[in-house]
């Protein structure tokens, strides 16, 4: 079954309206609104400029921490064909599934869960910020996929 939702591109789609949703729903009382179109486009660019690359750099640092061998980011299409940057060990080392977990998890964790818990706390929220949450949430659908596919290989 995961497999099929790793592949799928309603899942992908569904997982993108779902955490955006949620966000807006949760937190859009919070950000800062007060900028001109210009200047909330210009923050929306520069925030999924950033946030891919980020992502990839917390798979990177935690594979890093866990593979003895060197580890590559290179360009790729995703399961369902869009163009993307991916981090990947080019080592065969064994490591521990929660590992492989953590690895899947970590900008999920630092990009989306830890920023979210800061909101709760902001009354004043920079939309730059919302937005990064909010793209790598929608963009964290394969790896908590994969997550889930560890967890249940392991069963």
């Amino acid at each position: 079954m995961l497999d099929k939702a790793r592949s799928s591109l309603y899942g992908m789609i569904g997982w993108i309206c779902i955490s955006s949703i949620l966000h807006i729903f949760l937190f859009k009382s919070n950000v800062r609104n007060d900028y001109q179109v210009i200047q909330r486009v210009l923050m929306g660019f520069i925030a999924f400029a950033f946030t891919l690359p980020m992502h990839e750099l917390f798979h990177f640092v935690f594979m890093k921490i866990f593979y003895k061998g060197k580890i590559m980011i290179e360009y790729a299409k995703d399961p369902i064909g869009f163009p993307t940057i991916r981090t990947r060990p080019l080592s065969q080392d064994e490591i521990a599934n929660w590992q492989k977990i953590v690895i899947c998890l970590a900008p999920f964790i630092f990009l989306t869960v830890l920023f979210d818990v800061a909101f709760v706390f902001c009354s004043n929220v920079e939309l730059v910020f919302f937005i990064v949450a909010v793209a790598n949430s929608a963009g964290c659908y394969f790896d908590i996929i994969d997550a889930l596919k560890i967890l249940q290989d392991r069963h």
